[in-house]
C-alpha cells in the first residue's frame, strides 16, 4: 500500500474504499452511526496497512472476523 506524505495514493484509496463498502455489505446495512462507521473505517484502514492482503473482500472477512462477529 503506498502512502506518500501521509497520504494513500488513489489505488490504495480505491482498495480501502471498496474493502470498507465489502464490510458494510458483510453487515447487512449502510444505515450506522458515524462512530460506528467511524471505527469499521478504522480498523479496515489498520488491516490494510499491516497486512500484504490485497482482494477487498478477503481484507473485509478480516476485518469482520477481528470484531468477533461471525459471518
Amino acid at each position: 500500500m503506498a502512502v506518500v506524505g501521509g497520504v494513500f495514493d488513489d489505488s490504495s484509496t480505491k482498495f480501502l474504499g471498496d474493502a470498507f463498502d465489502a464490510v458494510l455489505g458483510m453487515l447487512h446495512g449502510t444505515h450506522y452511526p458515524d462512530g460506528v462507521r467511524e471505527v469499521l473505517a478504522d480498523r479496515v484502514i489498520e488491516f490494510g496497512r499491516t497486512t500484504s492482503e490485497r482482494d477487498p473482500q478477503r481484507l473485509a472477512r478480516a476485518v469482520v472476523a477481528s470484531l468477533g462477529i461471525k459471518l
